[in-house]
């Protein structure tokens, strides 16, 4: 329709009956007058060139009644479908949303009269946010009229141009023509020309009262503007109600967009204070390396504490046995440092801890850790028990990783393989160092000993000339790939409760492998020897 109406301006100007202007409402306002002009006096002499460029309008090749037909019905239809669709997704949750905010607001205000009780909840920020959800209602409604009284004056003005066509057409031609006969057919009712001048006489509605059309001018279409309903003007923000009163007055001067932008930034101001109020209840413990990392993990922990019985609970090995292992709760932190090491350290959940745990483990030549994961029965993520002689069962607990294994092959090329190892780091042996003197939310952790001696070697396989210092893991082959390609980093995601893992690796083609982790107890020591039988895909 906008490109009619242009094309019907065009020859407007052409004509000199308009003069050339790039303001839509303008436009439109020229259109809308030269069209009761046909309503109210047809073709006169008196003004002959605006006949003349209706006249021309109505006999172009767009116009054709079996085209503008389907128009029409294309038109009608997407009007009808928008309406229908504000009705059904949209009223139910905003009335919904205004009962909730009536609701929060309610309770805000009887917990804020209550001295004893304390409350999250602003009851100001409260009402302001009941408000605007009822602010918004009432634009909704306010658009979802104008959206009717759009539709009722599109299908009354297609109906009267598309009868307006056929009689210029049968202009000239005898009284027994077809063309005679399909204007008789087409003449619409007297009372749809009463409403068509009726609304083409009248002002255009607005979204906002006493708005000035310049700061809408820009968004709105020559169509809508035509028919005297800019329903754009629902959509823009170019009212502002940062300033607005908590009186649903204010509702006949907010677009839709700018109440529903008001009550996100209420929304976000009133649920903020819930979130600074527990974050400020939460001990927040900084920790500063001295070794930079490219990947980290961590994970929590549940100990023995001073319980009798640690059969269930993490207890971590020390290289010189102590009583620093019997702490309660702990969080466990693996990084990826250097080339081919890995760091593990234990922290004690104490309040401001006085010591760490550190060990290093160490991988083979030509092998880098891609991605860390831990992997549990799922006890340990949830929130332990304050009680400390409550019964604790840590279940499975291992360490996954995604090791890129670099091999050069006979004709100089390089290939990489990507290998999942999993193991369980509840045997490997703990140092303890004390933390220096620093800061009640900050704890520094000093440089670790990378020497090879002193590290614990993670392999696929035991050999004869291996050291106590081996830890031997299970390795399952996930995919190979040329060195060349750029490809984006293999993610990992372990589930002990299920005993399964996921690995999505990225390459010339993006494959997901679900792998099986249960492995048969009555042979994991005969077929400890290679890793592989304990998986199954």
């Amino acid at each position: 329709l906008d490109t009619k109406f242009q094309g019907l301006f065009k020859l407007l100007c052409n004509y000199n009956v308009a003069q050339p202007n790039e303001s839509v409402v303008d436009c439109a306002a020229a259109i809308r007058l030269e069209l009761l002009r046909c309503i109210l006096s047809g073709r006169s002499s008196v003004s002959g060139d605006a006949s003349n460029a209706l006249d021309q309008f109505f006999t172009r090749p767009q116009m054709h009644d079996q085209l503008f037909q389907r128009e029409i019905k294309s038109v009608e239809a997407s009007v009808a479908s928008m309406e229908a669709k504000l009705r059904s997704k949209i009223l139910a949750p905003i009335r919904a949303l205004i009962y909730e905010t009536d609701e929060l607001y309610g309770i805000a205000r009887s917990r804020d009269c209550d001295a004893s009780s304390s409350t999250l909840i602003d009851p100001e920020e409260a009402l302001r946010l009941y408000t605007f959800a009822r602010i918004l209602f009432l634009a909704f409604e306010r658009c979802l009229a104008h959206v009717v009284e759009a539709r009722g004056r599109l299908h009354d003005l297609l109906a009267w141009i598309r009868g307006t066509a056929s009689q210029v057409r049968a202009r000239g031609t005898a009284t027994d023509s077809i063309q005679r006969q399909n204007a008789r057919n087409r003449r619409v009712p007297d009372g749809v020309i009463r409403r068509v001048s009726n609304f083409l006489s009248t002002p255009m509605l607005s979204a906002v009262k006493d708005s000035d059309d310049i700061a809408f001018e820009q968004h709105r279409h020559l169509a809508e503007c035509v028919i005297g309903v800019p329903l754009s003007d629902f959509f823009s923000d170019c009212v502002s109600t940062d300033n607005v009163a908590l009186s649903s007055k204010m509702s006949v001067r907010c677009t839709l967009k700018s109440a529903l932008q008001s009550a996100f930034q209420t929304c976000a101001v009133l649920f903020d204070k819930p979130r600074d109020a527990f974050t400020e209840t939460l001990d927040r413990l900084d920790i500063h390396f001295e070794t930079p990392h490219s990947i980290l993990a961590a994970h929590s922990r549940i100990g023995a504490g001073p319980r009798a019985d640690k059969s269930e609970a993490f207890e971590p090995k020390m290289i010189q046995p102590n009583d620093s292992s019997l702490a309660r709760h702990w969080m466990i932190i693996v990084r990826s440092v250097k080339d081919n090491f890995i760091e593990v350290i234990a922290i004690p959940g104490n309040v401001q801890p006085k010591f760490y745990l550190q060990a290093v483990l160490a991988l083979p030549d030509n092998h880098t850790v891609r991605n860390i994961q831990f992997g549990d029965s799922g006890n340990s993520s949830l929130s332990p028990n304050l009680d400390i002689d409550a019964v604790t069962n840590e279940g499975r607990q291992s360490l996954g990783l995604i090791v890129e294994r670099q091999e050069v092959l006979s004709d100089g090329s390089e290939e990489l393989h990507e290998e999942l190892w999993l193991f369980k780091y509840d045997e490997i042996s703990f140092e303890k160092f004390d933390l220096g003197p620093t800061s009640d939310k900050t704890i520094s952790i000093a440089a670790a000993d990378f020497n090879q001696e002193n590290c614990v070697h993670l392999q696929t396989c035991r050999t004869s000339n291996d050291d106590d210092n081996v830890l031997v893991t299970k390795c399952r082959h996930i995919c190979t790939h040329q060195n060349f390609l750029i490809r984006e980093q293999t993610k990992l995601k372990l589930c002990g409760s299920r005993g399964t893992a996921g690995v999505l690796s990225f390459g010339a083609s993006t494959s997901l492998d679900i792998l099986d982790l249960e492995e048969d107890e009555e042979d994991d020591e005969d077929d400890s020897a290679s890793g592989d039988e304990s998986f199954e895909e």
